[in-house]
């Protein structure tokens, strides 16, 4: 009977309706993501057609660069003392292995329609957003005060980041008819406008960045592109400026803090990050290659404050010992040394050099590497549910667009049993 099951089941077809519902999902919902995450491994376990998939990722160097990194934080567990933490961060790296599956699994040509669930996700989260921000409903208790109604208002900012600049990408295009355009227009003035309603700063940034870098994409190192992308970064921000009292306020904070990092008061949300890498600076000194493994961070820094090899005051230390040190660059290191940190540049320099063919998935690869690299500096991505789930989804989209077309002259009842 599980014979007959099997047989008749069409494989393709299950991962891509999963990955459809993970792409729907990922900007609203971290325990419907993990559920459809689990049930992508065990559907790959059933399928059981482990030599195919194998075949195919050992030829494939940013597939092995992933496993070894994954491999070496694993490794951590054996000179980590609180288990408990590290098995905590590690799940997120676990969930990485459904990238290689799913990389097998899919076909080049449905992509277009995984991006576009993505975005019909994106839109019903900038609904509810829009509706807490006008104060026609509130959502786990807020409502203007914090539009950010499905993750941490950080991790929202990446999203919508991200969404704006798929939709920029599109419109220099010339995939898409005006009509396209136009709408994709509209929607890239409602995420932007989304993005600068929001508490955000760092996907604020990235975004910035991110404009700059698919001018030159498009248009390449010129003067009129420079002019053409500040002018449109200097219009969006002035108007979020002008219109958004959150934004004027977010801004003015950033100034002063700044300004009280460079007189030493490290008492603010900027501060206690230069405070954390000051922190991972020490950590990193006297566990240069291995780091200190991936549970311990909380204790070693605890260890590092009361034992005065830190100095800070009574009121930040304990925020430094009770969080992520609130920088993927510094958690890398801290927990993995500098080969974890290695191995991470390394992936990522091979994410840049994926063979994709396609030029506006070959752009719109780099530009949402250049929103993560950026995002990393304030926050720890990779280890924060919902932007650890984007970071998957859309590296299973690269990796489909840059694997190598399968050898079609396998017999045809493998073709029949997997649904190919």
């Amino acid at each position: 009977m599980f014979k007959e099951f099997y047989n008749s089941v069409n494989f393709n077809l299950t991962y891509l309706t999963l990955t459809l519902l993970l792409a729907f999902s990922t900007p609203l919902s971290w325990k419907f993501s993990k559920v459809l995450i689990i049930t992508i491994f065990i559907v790959w376990l059933l399928e059981g057609d482990y030599k195919r998939y194998f075949d195919r990722l050992r030829k494939s160097t940013f597939m092995l660069i992933l496993f070894a990194f994954i491999l070496f934080q694993y490794s951590t567990l054996l000179w980590t003392q609180d288990l408990s933490l590290a098995v905590t961060s590690l799940r997120y790296y676990t969930f990485w292995l459904i990238v290689p599956i799913l990389a097998v699994a899919l076909k080049k040509e449905q992509i277009p329609t995984v991006i576009t669930t993505f975005l019909a996700g994106m839109f019903v989260s900038e609904t509810v957003a829009y509706g807490m921000f006008f104060e026609f409903w509130t959502y786990n208790g807020h409502g203007a005060d914090y539009p950010s109604p499905f993750m941490h208002h950080i991790a929202y900012s990446i999203f919508m980041a991200f969404t704006a600049i798929i939709l920029l990408n599109r419109i220099y295009s010339s995939h898409y008819s005006l009509k396209e355009k136009l709408f994709m227009g509209l929607f890239f003035i409602t995420v932007s406008g989304n993005l600068f309603i929001s508490q955000g700063r760092t996907g604020q940034l990235a975004f910035a960045i991110a404009i700059l870098v698919t001018g030159f994409l498009h248009f390449r190192l010129r003067i009129k592109t420079l002019l053409l992308s500040f002018t449109l970064i200097s219009v969006l921000f002035f108007t979020a400026y002008s219109i958004s009292p959150m934004f004027e306020k977010r801004v003015s904070m950033a100034g002063k803090n700044i300004e009280q990092v460079f007189k030493g008061n490290l008492d603010s949300s900027w501060g206690a990050r230069v405070a954390w890498i000051i922190l991972g600076s020490e950590i990193i000194k006297d566990n240069p290659l291995l780091g200190i493994g991936m549970g311990d961070y909380e204790d070693v820094a605890q260890d590092y404050i009361d034992n005065d090899r830190v100095e800070f005051p009574a009121k930040l230390a304990s925020q430094l010992t009770k969080h992520h040190f609130h920088n993927q660059y510094v958690m890398i290191v801290v927990q993995s040394g500098l080969i974890g940190l290695f191995l991470f540049l390394l992936l990522y320099y091979y994410y840049l050099r994926l063979p994709i063919q396609e030029r506006e998935n070959k752009h719109l690869s780099i530009l949402f590497i250049t929103i993560y690299l950026i995002g990393f500096t304030a926050e720890p991505l990779l280890l924060v549910k919902m932007s650890g789930i984007l970071f998957i989804l859309f590296t299973t989209v690269f990796s489909v667009l840059s694997m190598p077309d399968e050898d079609t002259s396998s017999d045809t009842d493998h073709k029949l049993k997997k649904g190919l």
